[in-house]
């Protein structure tokens, strides 16, 4: 869906996308991995740009996680993501 909406609108170079995410805190520490290797793997192999905030949301035990990059990038990004978490 996001690549359609993409390639039906009439700019001709495409914006970078930006999607945020709300992850458990708990889930972070495997997102990031040991010494931010995850997160380095997941922004080499996808292209995008991913970046966890230190801090909780406000009256929650969740942080926001914000991925930006082509539609493509971001579609392998979440992917990936998902496979951490369900690990």
């Amino acid at each position: 869906d996001i690549i359609n909406s993409m390639s039906n609108s009439p700019a001709t170079s495409k914006p970078p996308v930006t999607l945020r995410l709300v992850v458990p805190a708990s889930q972070c520490g495997s997102l990031i991995g040991k010494g931010g290797s995850k997160i380095k793997e997941m922004r080499e192999s996808t292209g995008a740009q991913v970046q966890v905030a230190g801090d909780m949301l406000p009256n929650s035990t969740e942080r926001a996680v914000t991925i930006s990059g082509t539609p493509e990038a971001i579609i392998q990004c979440v992917k990936q993501i998902c496979v951490v978490m369900l690990e």
